[in-house]
């Protein structure tokens, strides 16, 4: 079973990221954002949304922040019709909505291991998390 896939969040990002999955995986089928920015008003967002999810059964949310108005009006709706079908993700990086896409995709993902895949990969995805500082790296050298 393939879910389908909604990037939600602030300004361009949701469409930037899927831009960037198309770029990397060759494809963004089953994918789809709705940007909170400038043209879009709380309540056209909320509408958008609440008419996505009633077209859509099974739903990986990729939010960009915990806690910010994309996040809060998805997580409200999802909430309220307790559905163990959807799920959210929120403060995600371009590797982590990648290798779950990727592993959705090949069908990798199903109702057996769909929440333990997820929660593996948010902490695969933290453990790429990396500075470079050059003050860290000279103080090394001495």
């Amino acid at each position: 079973m393939k879910y389908d896939v909604c990037i939600i969040g602030h300004g361009n990002f949701p469409s930037g990221l899927k831009s960037a999955v198309k770029l990397i995986a060759g494809t963004c089928d089953r994918i789809t954002c709705f940007n909170l920015n400038e043209e879009t008003t709380h309540e056209q967002f909320e509408q958008d949304v609440d008419h996505y999810i009633q077209l859509h059964t099974n739903v990986i949310f990729f939010a960009d922040m915990v806690g910010g108005a994309p996040y809060q009006i998805v997580a409200k709706k999802v909430l309220l019709q307790n559905d163990v079908h959807k799920f959210i993700v929120a403060g995600v990086s371009l590797n982590l909505v990648l290798d779950i896409y990727l592993k959705n995709m090949s069908e990798q993902l199903n109702t057996q291991n769909i929440d333990k895949e997820i929660k593996h990969v948010i902490n695969e995805s933290k453990l790429l998390m990396k500075e470079i500082s050059c003050k860290q790296d000279l103080e090394k050298e001495s």
